[in-house]
């Protein structure tokens, strides 16, 4: 795959495209087997089941032919992918948070998406409407659609008061730290007999790839029968789209670390970004859109970045409730308002202000993130001073790490799933004391 490739006709074209193989497996979907498929898709996808006899046929053919790596994966790079996400595991997170979430929220178009699904669940209307995978209410009809519209609802309406005092979207806030789970789903260790590593056959990161890949194909379903998106800006999370996130998951997180303190070989760069060029075949991106090499990701990634980062109020609105999450989940006041300045500092000026992030210039950040920018962030001083550099932006992941874990998803959520191994690694402290819910009932 050369850089010539990816032209402006040829990027307009996969605009139109979408992914056949989830949206047929959505599309086949009776009404009864929307409602039968809930209860199953819990036990699939949170317990890592087999794929249940009684589930849906097209969901069943979807799971059994969506769960095997692509013939060019390479395992052994896989997993050297996945130790060195363990091996920095805070600074990849704060990256998550602070670097490739912003990103998404900067392309004008493709962020649409969730501003448009969160607007529909605060809609009054909407509330009253049926649930993907739950029975409708009785003597209730009107099809599929009203059920797919109340199970986005459900995923992205509602608000919930934040620690900080802010308004803070209840259900945007799940779907943040499912976001953040994912990732840490397919980037997880093998940890012995039973709990493989997260690309490993039985591994928890395929089944939570083939989950989004799923609710991906609901919401352009939802929105096709609706009738009211422009096709002005593509199809729907499209091959673009899509390839875009991959590349906010691996190019921009690859880029954020060094000015996290954590430094990483040419190696170490190509194992972690063919895991995630694996996860998108997984979720269903085109090859074509999934370069080989590193350093074409950060072209393809470039070019994206170059045709639709601009500012917009769906981008700012959704990058005001990450901001609104970041003081919600951090412990304490100390870290108050600094995702602002980390965001400005990851990104660069003209990313963070097409995200719609403030520039903060209080007291506390200069305090705090003063002696990161001054002592090593960009520059190759001494050991010493990048050492400190490390330390203190490992503490900041660290605390938004144990934020995260602590902080309840809601009612019928699972508390935040860490992977033993990172725990011990990174002394993640509350976890023990965090049990999951015995009547989990979380959608698909």
């Amino acid at each position: 795959m050369t850089e010539t490739v990816w032209t402006d006709e040829f990027l307009d074209k996969k605009r139109t495209e979408c992914d056949p193989e989830a949206d047929e497996a959505v599309r086949s979907l009776t009404e009864r087997e929307v409602t039968l498929a809930n209860e199953l898709m819990t036990r699939l996808i949170i317990n890592e089941q087999p794929v249940p006899e009684d589930l849906p046929p097209s969901l069943r053919r979807f799971f059994d032919d969506t769960d095997t790596l692509p013939p060019w994966a390479q395992r052994p790079l896989i997993l050297e992918g996945q130790r060195f996400f363990n091996r920095c595991a805070p600074q990849m997170l704060l990256a998550l948070f602070c670097a490739s979430l912003p990103s998404c929220y900067a392309a004008s178009k493709g962020v649409k998406v969730l501003h448009r699904t969160g607007k529909m669940g605060r809609d009054p209307a909407a509330r009253a409407r049926q649930r993907l995978f739950t029975s409708p209410r009785p003597g209730r009809s009107g099809g599929l659609l009203p059920i797919l519209v109340h199970a986005l609802q459900e995923r992205f309406g509602g608000f919930m008061r934040s620690s900080a005092g802010r308004g803070l979207p209840t259900n945007l806030y799940r779907r943040i730290l499912e976001t953040a789970q994912m990732v840490v789903d397919v980037m997880a260790p093998d940890q012995g007999p039973g709990n493989p590593a997260g690309l490993e056959p039985g591994g928890r990161g395929i089944r939570t790839a083939q989950k989004v890949r799923l609710m991906h194909a609901v919401v352009r379903r939802l929105f096709a029968q609706e009738g009211r998106w422009s096709p002005a800006l593509g199809q729907p999370i499209n091959q673009e789209d899509m390839a875009a996130t991959m590349l906010a998951f691996s190019v921009v997180t690859l880029r954020a670390l060094p000015k996290l303190g954590c430094d990483s070989s040419p190696r170490e760069r190509q194992a972690y970004y063919h895991s995630w060029r694996v996860v998108g075949h997984i979720m269903g991106i085109q090859g074509e859109l999934l370069p080989e090499r590193y350093e074409d990701g950060e072209r393809l990634y470039d070019k994206i970045a170059q045709r639709h980062f601009h500012w917009s109020r769906e981008g700012a609105e959704m990058t005001g409730a990450l901001l609104a999450l970041l003081d919600h989940v951090t412990p304490g006041n100390l870290f108050d308002d600094l995702g602002e300045v980390l965001i400005h500092h990851l990104l660069g000026d003209a990313t963070a202000t097409a995200a719609g992030v403030p520039r903060k210039r209080d007291l506390m950040s200069a305090l705090v993130m003063g002696p990161l920018i001054g002592l090593g962030w960009v520059t190759d001083e001494t050991n010493d001073r990048n050492l400190f550099s490390a330390r203190l932006c490992e503490l900041l992941g660290r605390k938004l790490m144990e934020g995260i874990v602590w902080a309840g998803r809601g009612k019928n959520r699972r508390p935040f799933r860490l992977p033993d191994q990172l725990r011990e690694t990174w002394g993640v402290q509350g976890w023990e004391r965090a049990p999951e819910p015995e009547d989990e009932k979380a959608t698909a």
